[in-house]
């Protein structure tokens, strides 16, 4: 998301209309790191669920909101800013 945004930013100010390569590789590194940020939260969440003692469902819910939500957010956010960077307007006559 970061990544991607930025240079989708700079691009799309210059009038540059990247390659496909060039728009979707920092997806794909945003991708990897918001993973491994992810998880190496994963455990101490986990065990954190564990100790407060908490039911099938909220222990899902809680590790819902704190792993899948912000991989899907910043998946969707750079896909988005990479889909931009390489739009082209089409001229209507």
């Amino acid at each position: 998301m970061i990544i991607s945004r930025l240079l989708a930013r700079k691009r799309i100010a210059a009038g540059v209309r990247p390659s496909f390569k060039a728009a979707w590789l920092p997806v794909a590194a945003d991708i990897v790191i918001i993973s491994l940020l992810l998880a190496s939260l994963f455990l101490p969440a986990v065990s954190l669920t564990i100790v407060m003692d908490l039911s099938l469902f909220l222990r899902i819910l809680a590790l819902m909101l704190v792993i899948y939500a912000p991989l899907q957010i910043v998946i969707i956010v750079s896909t988005i800013w990479a889909v931009r960077s390489r739009w082209e307007e089409k001229e209507t006559k």
